[in-house]
């Protein structure tokens, strides 16, 4: 009981931190809830809509190769219905589960005999999704590093990009290379006293088993660049319906993966309020003026993953009377969802 009231009171604490983040960037002027009517004319709709679903479903295909690099044979019609799920999770659920442990939880209830490799496929999909992320933010910083210059703030988020984004290299090199193999058997015996190393051991060889599946970790890279483009598009987009679409596609580049990665953090539900303080602050930083585009951008994209999360709701509803995760199998209040909206 006293699990269950702390659990709520965290989840109200979230919805008040991003109810008051939103209030603030609106009274300073940077987001007028009159902007997001662009979105709403027919023909914009359409265009919005349609690279919001592209995005889910370059990501649901993203996490279809690494399944099947795993060996489940399954459909695009059997994981579209979780990913959509997950999104909706992400925005209904704060602070008890995330969309990824949903996803994790149901493939594992639908293939039991393979629970390890389904929590490893949603592993992997969001170390690759963040791994493109900031490494297409760090080919940003360093081809345009005359825009970050003028201000120390983006310097030294331009940094902190650069080093998360080598931490990530050094990650996949571990998990896939088979030469790295060496330092990691050497340090076993000391691995061995970490409690839980067992669990580890068998992640980490079922990340290393896509080292023979380059096929599909290739395909899955590319989904991921395809998934940015898409996004950079959309707020681009964005920006030409609110008349500025003067704005250099470089900032596009640089501020949408950044803003993407410091809206990940746990801190509010689906990142709302968080999204519009980091893009509100990248966009006016880059530019050097009042815009409006990164705080509409990121707001018109959760409102468009909320509808196509309405439907992920549908799909789990129709699941019936299966065993739910919220009946407390798979309750993890701190878990990081880098979840499906984003990357």
């Amino acid at each position: 009981m006293r699990n269950s009231s702390l659990t709520y009171l965290k989840t109200a604490a979230k919805i008040a931190v991003a109810i008051g983040l939103i209030a603030w960037i609106v009274q300073r002027g940077a987001l007028d809830p009159k902007a997001l009517k662009i979105a709403f004319d027919p023909m914009a709709f359409l265009l919005l809509g349609g690279l919001a679903f592209g995005q889910v479903l370059a990501n649901n295909a993203r996490w279809l190769f690494l399944l099947r690099g795993q060996g489940f044979e399954t459909t695009l019609k059997r994981t579209l219905p979780l990913s959509l799920m997950g999104l909706f999770f992400n925005y209904a659920m704060p602070g008890s589960v995330g969309g990824d442990i949903i996803k994790g939880y149901y493939l594992a209830q639908d293939h039991p005999e393979q629970k390890l490799a389904a929590g490893v496929s949603v592993f992997m999909d969001r170390l690759i999704g963040f791994f493109v992320m900031v490494f297409s933010g760090s080919l940003a910083i360093l081809m345009f590093r005359d825009r970050l210059d003028h201000d120390p703030r983006l310097v030294a988020i331009g940094t902190g990009t650069l080093l998360v984004t080598f931490a990530f290299i050094c990650v996949l090199a571990f998990s896939l290379s088979r030469r790295l193999q060496a330092p990691l058997r050497w340090m076993s015996k000391w691995l061995e006293k970490v409690p839980g190393h067992r669990i580890l051991e068998d992640i980490y060889r079922a990340m290393h088993s896509y080292r023979y599946r380059t096929k599909e970790l290739w395909l899955a890279l590319a989904l991921s660049v395809l998934n940015q483009v898409l996004l950079i598009f959309f707020f681009y987009i964005a920006a030409d319906l609110l008349g500025e679409g003067h704005i250099p596609l470089s900032v596009f580049w640089f501020c949408i993966p950044i803003g993407l990665v410091a809206q990940a953090v746990p801190v509010t539900p689906a990142g709302v309020g968080v999204g519009q303080a980091v893009f509100y602050f990248l966009f006016e930083a880059a530019l050097e003026q009042p815009t409006q585009v990164g705080t509409v951008g990121i707001t018109l994209i959760q409102i468009f993953q909320f509808m196509l999360g309405l439907v992920g709701a549908f799909f789990y509803l129709r699941r019936g009377k299966r065993k739910s995760p919220l009946g407390g199998a798979v309750a993890n209040d701190e878990a990081i969802n880098i979840d499906a909206r984003t990357n």
